[in-house]
C-alpha cells in the first residue's frame, strides 16, 4: 500500500496541536508530513514530539483564490495526497483549487467570511458530485462529525425520528481563578454565537432564522439534560445554527437545532457586554487550552433522538483533568479527523463530497466508537414521562473487512 503525502493547513493552531501530540504514534502510516502556517509558534511547541513526526514546515499563508498557482506549486512540488485543513479561512475556494490538483480534502467546519453556515452548507451539498476528482471528507470533527454518526446510528437502529437535538455543555473554566473563556478559536466561537444570525432547520431546505443571533436567542437546556445529567442549575444554551444540522435535516427532512452552552459564568459575562455595547470582541474572552492556563470542567457533548414513544441519547462526557497540553474539545475533535484519515487510508471512499453520515458503512464508524466513549440511553415516554429503558455505557462496533484496529 502506498503510504500518502500529508499536509496540514493551519499546522500551529489548536486542532493541530492536539492532532500532532498524537500523530507521531501513527507517523509509520504516511510518508511525507508537511506542516504549513502563517505563525511559527508550532515549532516551539514543547506538547509535540518534533523528531518523531519528521515533518517539513513551510512558513506561510493560504491566499485563495487569489494566489492559486501558490498553493498548487506546493500540491505539486510534495506531491500531496491528503489536504487535512484545519484553518478558519474561507473553505471554498480551498476544495476547488485542491479538487482541480486530484488531491483528497479533509475539514472540520465550513468557513466563509462574508457568508452564512447555511449558505455554504447548501452549496457544497448541490456540489457534491461535482467536485469529484478526488475523495473529500467534510466536516469531521466532534460535532459536526462524529455527531453526525451517532445519529445515523440512531436511524439504522430505531428508525428516522420526528427530530433531532444535538446539544453541548462545555462547563470548562479556567482553574483556579476564574476568567471568561471558551475552548475552541475565538473568532470562530464569536462568529456563530455572535456574528452569524441564529437559526434552526425545520426540513429539507427549509430553514428559519433567529435574529439576530444566538446569543440572544437561548433555549433551556435542563429539559434535554436533566435524563441523563443530575445538576443543582442547568444552563440557557445559544441556539447555533451547526452543519450538522443543515446535512441531517436535508437528508431525512426532519427539524434539526443545536444548543450549546458553556460556563455559564462565561455566558451571563457575554450577555452583560452585548446589552452594554451591542458586541463581543475577541479580547472580552480568553482561549482555554489546558497548557498555558489549566482548567478543570468537562465537555459534555451529545444528541436526541426523538420519537413519538421514546428519546434515545448519544452522549460523550470528557473530563479537562485527565488531558495535557490540550483540552477535551480538541481531543473529542481529533477523534473525527483520525477518523477521516485513517478511512481514506484503509477504505473506498467515493469520490466527491462526503459528510461523515455518508460514512457510516465504512472504516470511519468503527474508529470513532472504538476511540471515543458513546453512551446510549433509551427512554420510554410513559404518561409526560421519560422512564429508562435501557442503557448502554459504551458502544462496540465490529471490525469488518479485515481493517486494522486503531486506538489513538
Amino acid at each position: 500500500m502506498k503510504k500518502p503525502n500529508l499536509l496540514i493547513l493551519g499546522a500551529s493552531g489548536g486542532v493541530a496541536n492536539a492532532l500532532l501530540q498524537r500523530l507521531g504514534n501513527h507517523r509509520n502510516l504516511f510518508n511525507n508530513l508537511i506542516l504549513l502556517d502563517k505563525r511559527r509558534n508550532l515549532l516551539e511547541n514543547k506538547y509535540i514530539d518534533h523528531e518523531r513526526l519528521n515533518y517539513i514546515f513551510i512558513h506561510g499563508k493560504i491566499n485563495l483564490p487569489y494566489e492559486e498557482k501558490a498553493y498548487l506549486s506546493i500540491l505539486k512540488k510534495h506531491k500531496v495526497d491528503i489536504v487535512l485543513d484545519l484553518t478558519d479561512v474561507d473553505s471554498i475556494p480551498i476544495i476547488e483549487a485542491t479538487n482541480k490538483a486530484k488531491v483528497s480534502y479533509i475539514n472540520t467546519a465550513m468557513n466563509g467570511k462574508k457568508r452564512t453556515v447555511y449558505s455554504i452548507v447548501s452549496e457544497m451539498l448541490a456540489r457534491k458530485s461535482e467536485l469529484a476528482n478526488a475523495p473529500n471528507i467534510l466536516c469531521t470533527g466532534m460535532n459536526p462529525g462524529i455527531a453526525n454518526i451517532w445519529v445515523r446510528q440512531g436511524v439504522e437502529k430505531f428508525s428516522v425520528p420526528e427530530e433531532i437535538i444535538h446539544f453541548e455543555y462545555d462547563t470548562s473554566k479556567v482553574a483556579p481563578k476564574w476568567e471568561p473563556a471558551v475552548t475552541w478559536c475565538i473568532n470562530e466561537f464569536l462568529i456563530e454565537t455572535v456574528a452569524d444570525p441564529a437559526g434552526i432547520m425545520l426540513g429539507r431546505g427549509k430553514i428559519k432564522r433567529l435574529m439576530p443571533n444566538a446569543l440572544i436567542n437561548k433555549l433551556p437546556l435542563k429539559p434535554v439534560l436533566s435524563p441523563i445529567m443530575k445538576l443543582d442549575k442547568y444552563p440557557l444554551g445559544f441556539t447555533v445554527l451547526h452543519e450538522e444540522n443543515i446535512t441531517l435535516a436535508n437528508r431525512y427532512n426532519i427539524p434539526s437545532k443545536f444548543i450549546y452552552a458553556v460556563n455559564m459564568k462565561t455566558m451571563e459575562k457575554m450577555t452583560k457586554l452585548y446589552k452594554e455595547k451591542k458586541r463581543v470582541v475577541e479580547e472580552d474572552i480568553i482561549h482555554g487550552d489546558n497548557s498555558e492556563k489549566v482548567l478543570s470542567g468537562a465537555d459534555n457533548i451529545g444528541v436526541v433522538l426523538d420519537y413519538k414513544d421514546k428519546k434515545v441519547y448519544y452522549f460523550n462526557s470528557m473530563p479537562n483533568e485527565a488531558i495535557m497540553g490540550t483540552n477535551a474539545t480538541y481531543t473529542q475533535v481529533i477523534v473525527g479527523v483520525f477518523a477521516a484519515l485513517l478511512t481514506l487510508i484503509f477504505d473506498k471512499v467515493e469520490k466527491g463530497i462526503n459528510f461523515p453520515e455518508d460514512l457510516y458503512d465504512t472504516y470511519y464508524r468503527n474508529y470513532i466508537f472504538d476511540n471515543l466513549r458513546t453512551q446510549e440511553f433509551v427512554f420510554r415516554k410513559k404518561k409526560g414521562r421519560l422512564v429508562l429503558k435501557s442503557y448502554n455505557p459504551q458502544i462496540r462496533t465490529n471490525v469488518t473487512g479485515g481493517f486494522k484496529r486503531i486506538i489513538i
